[in-house]
């Protein structure tokens, strides 16, 4: 079927069950970024493929609200189709709850599918529409119910994170959870999120594609820790890991059954941002439970890694800093030789020098390999029969990552295939001026990645320009690629082991789209009387691409900043290289100056 048709038999249900709009989120019932093709309803109704994206379709028309990230991609797909794009980001679009509240009539029915949204989503659904006494059926399904060929959702075989890896045992991190509870005044927490289940209990399987993580549920009380999952898929060595751990396994819906059954009086954590609605009505509906919305713990004790995942770290980007000068070794001698490739060959080929690295379990996204005007689209991802062939002109940006046993790992560069632009010259290096700035950062204990956003954002500013996207991401360990709560857009104070990215761009549509991503560690600096401050160490050891500076728009602190980084990533990576790669990382690391 078309898009249209499909949205044609949606709204043949909605009739039939006296629905007036369906909203369809870019969702799982865990609240995750990525999630499997089983949940990815709004691609298979619209034909948009991006991680973000709310799909609502009422009888008169279809909508698609995202992010500033997707409006290039978004319109491009969703070309052709009745479906109209929201640009979320924008403050004249109006939000989701206000659209409807505007738009549907008195008592209308709204359905959802009360699994793939946040309890406080629903909530504030409720109380924006209350007014006009605007309903919410929270058991419909109608888009999946017409994908008749859905893939199913895979449960891979967990596997043990030792010790060594994860530097604590379930036990230690269980009891690190119960105080934080105790704090909070509770003693129960439903653990809804895949990245704080696989964290909490050690564990990690392949059940969603770039993420090593088990689908599940978790229930943590004062003196029990339940995992949900499918059993048939747990193997003994980890069921004998998580019974000498003190954890019980149940099957995953059990969940439900459980929350609805417990006896005694609870006073239960249940972050309303993180566990879906149907959960939340679970607990509801049991007097025994008092439930407090409050932060589930979890994620900042997550969000700080001790001294053997920052240790680690290192070394898988070592591994990553390996693969990649073995990727850009090989494509120099490719393109030297006349050899034709796409952005698709490109990304095969360095997913394969990734692979060959030590402890090496997949990659971390799937690789934006964007050549020349499609790099300006920040999530571009190449199909097979729409991927550019590269050429020797412009430039390419390639923004991958590797998951490894020794820790996650998220790198950008911009490469310049020939000849580039003045336009494009000047914006690398402003963008590496702001990657400079904000690396070389001293702060204050208490200080927020939003406090110093502007750092890397300032030099872009001078000429009118901005990137409508964060200028960095917490990062996970052998776990999600984005995490929170780190990052340059929020409050959340940095801590001593956050790993977060550092990555501004410029991104002009039609032309080009430059973007340079170090990833770095937040370390303790000096005390003074004044404050304990704070500074990132880098784990990046990638060339930057002296080919694309225009140096006068550079300081000689910023250049000597830039010579220094390209020693130490030299001596880093070149020891371990072939010697193909090695001869590009000496090149591509030779002292730069006026």
């Amino acid at each position: 079927m078309t898009v249209n048709e499909k949205l044609s038999a949606v709204r043949a249900l909605m009739k039939e069950h006296s629905i007036a709009a369906l909203i369809i989120p870019g969702a799982d019932p865990h609240m995750s970024e990525y999630f499997s093709e089983h949940w990815a309803t709004v691609t298979f109704i619209s034909g948009f493929t991006g991680e973000a994206g709310t799909l609502v379709i009422t009888e008169e028309m279809a909508g698609l609200w995202t992010d500033g990230r997707y409006y290039i991609q978004a319109a491009n797909e969703l070309s052709g189709s009745e479906v109209e794009l929201f640009r979320a980001s924008e403050p004249e679009t109006p939000s989701i709850s206000d659209y409807i509240a505007e738009h549907l009539p008195q008592s209308a029915v709204i359905g959802i599918n009360g699994k793939l949204f946040s309890a406080g989503h629903v909530k504030t659904f409720m109380e924006k529409w209350e007014q006009k006494q605007i309903g919410i059926n929270a058991n419909i399904d109608f888009a999946n119910d017409i994908w008749i060929d859905r893939p199913i959702e895979e449960h891979t075989p967990v596997y043990n994170l030792g010790i060594e890896y994860a530097g604590k045992t379930a036990v230690e991190k269980l009891k690190a959870v119960r105080e934080e509870l105790q704090k909070l005044d509770a003693d129960a927490l439903v653990v809804s999120r895949l990245d704080n289940i696989a964290w909490l209990f050690n564990i990690r399987a392949a059940d969603v594609m770039c993420n090593p993580v088990v689908i599940a549920y978790a229930l943590v009380t004062k003196d029990s820790a339940m995992l949900f999952t499918d059993l048939k898929r747990v193997p003994i060595e980890v069921r004998a890991e998580l019974a000498e751990n003190i954890i019980e396994l149940r099957e995953y819906d059990e969940i439900f059954a459980v929350l609805k059954g417990m006896k005694g009086e609870h006073t239960l954590i249940l972050d309303e941002t993180e566990v879906n609605f149907s959960l939340y009505e679970a607990c509801e509906g049991n007097e025994h439970i008092k439930t407090l919305n409050k932060t589930d713990p979890i994620p900042m004790l997550k969000a700080c890694k001790n001294e053997t995942e920052i240790a680690n770290t290192y070394k898988a980007y070592l591994y990553d800093g390996i693969a990649e000068a073995e990727f850009y070794g090989w494509l120099d001698e490719e393109m030297a030789m006349g050899h034709e490739h796409t952005e698709c060959t490109l990304s095969e080929k360095l997913h394969s020098f990734r692979a060959a690295q030590p402890g090496f379990r997949g990659d971390s996204f799937t690789a934006i390999i964007a050549y020349r005007e499609n790099a300006a689209m920040m999530h571009y991802a190449p199909q097979p029969d729409t991927a550019k062939r590269i050429a020797s002109a412009h430039m390419l940006l390639n923004d991958s990552g590797g998951q490894y046993l020794t820790g996650t790992t998220d790198t950008t560069r911009a490469i310049a295939m020939g000849e580039i632009s003045d336009e494009e010259r000047r914006d690398f290096t402003l963008v590496l001026k702001g990657v400079i700035a904000l690396s070389t950062a001293k702060f204050k204990e208490g200080t927020s990645g939003r406090d110093l956003d502007i750092l890397a954002r300032y030099p872009v500013w001078q000429l009118g320009i901005d990137y409508r996207c964060g200028t960095g991401h917490g990062v996970g360990y052998l776990l999600n690629v984005h995490e929170g709560p780190q990052s340059f857009r929020g409050t959340t104070p940095l801590r001593e082991g956050m790993v977060i990215t550092i990555e501004p761009g410029v991104y002009t549509e039609g032309s080009h789209g430059i973007r340079t991503e170090n990833t770095v560690v937040v370390r303790k600096d000096i005390k003074t009387e004044y404050a304990q401050f704070y500074r990132f160490d880098t784990y990046t050891v990638v060339p930057i691409d002296t080919a694309c500076l225009d140096l006068s728009l550079m300081t000689d602190a910023e250049i000597d900043w830039l010579n220094s980084y390209h020693k130490h990533v030299f001596e880093t990576v070149a020891p371990h290289c072939s010697e193909r790669a090695g001869k590009w990382l000496a090149k591509k690391t030779m002292p730069v100056g006026r």
